[in-house]
């Protein structure tokens, strides 16, 4: 079965949302993501900051709502994120919300290199969309990392990079393979193609045969054609030397 995700840029048009330079990055990441989650044969619908306003998010149970953003900076600590996910007694989801929230954080942040460090609070915890989502939609909230962090900043603006990171967080959590695999060939018997060359050949022989038999039957119904008038011919000979007697 077709997984279906929504997947939300955090923040993304909202006048002043977020930390600085975060809209830009979390769109960028989550066009990204997108495509490559369709690529992989997930159903994707994108959203933004105005998701709690859009029926096709808010009326629909999907098999993960995941909000992607990015960190505010945290001295000193070397740049970090992690993922969240709502309060339990608010989430009619929260064992499978908790069970996406732990293979992101387990899968994620060894991937892009970002240290996973915990600032889980009242804003992830009780996140503005979770009470717009339905019952049944496990969610999560990412941070990917902080977005102005020394160390951060340079690996946020790896698309590919956190994109990787994300997407193979997503098909871990529901089986789905993320590499390309190629099927093994098929072994190939030496003497195939000395075999294939003999059939191409008895076909081309029988093709010259069929031609040569129409040649005959044409020359001979020509040369039967020419005898049916001779005989015409001579025929009328005689009849008319019968007549002159």
């Amino acid at each position: 079965m077709i997984k279906r995700i929504c997947i939300q840029a955090g923040h993304w048009g909202k006048a002043g949302g977020g930390a600085p330079e975060e809209q830009a990055n979390n769109k960028r990441i989550v066009d990204r993501v997108s495509f490559v989650l369709r690529e992989k044969g997930f159903e994707v619908y994108q959203t933004d900051y105005y998701a709690f306003n859009d029926a096709k998010v808010t009326k629909v149970d999907y098999d993960l709502f995941l909000s992607c953003h990015c960190d505010m900076d945290y001295p000193d600590d070397g740049g970090s994120g992690f993922a969240d996910f709502p309060e339990p007694r608010t989430d009619g989801a929260t064992n499978e919300s908790q069970r996406i929230c732990k293979i992101i954080n387990d899968t994620y942040f060894p991937e892009v290199k970002i240290n996973y460090k915990s600032h889980s609070n009242k804003n992830t915890r009780f996140y503005y969309m979770w009470k717009y989502l339905t019952s049944k939609t496990p969610c999560v909230l990412l941070e990917m990392g902080q977005s102005i962090d020394t160390h951060d900043k340079v690996l946020l603006a790896n698309t590919d990079l956190i994109t990787t990171g994300i997407v193979k967080s997503i098909c871990k959590a529901f089986s789905v393979s993320y590499e390309i695999v190629t099927p093994n060939p098929i072994p190939v018997d030496p003497h195939l193609a000395e075999i294939q060359s003999l059939k191409d050949e008895v076909a081309r022989l029988n093709i010259l045969i069929d031609q040569s038999k129409n040649d005959l039957l044409s020359l001979m119904a020509e040369k039967d054609s020419e005898c049916q008038i001779k005989l015409m011919s001579y025929k009328n000979k005689i009849i008319n030397f019968i007549n002159t007697l």
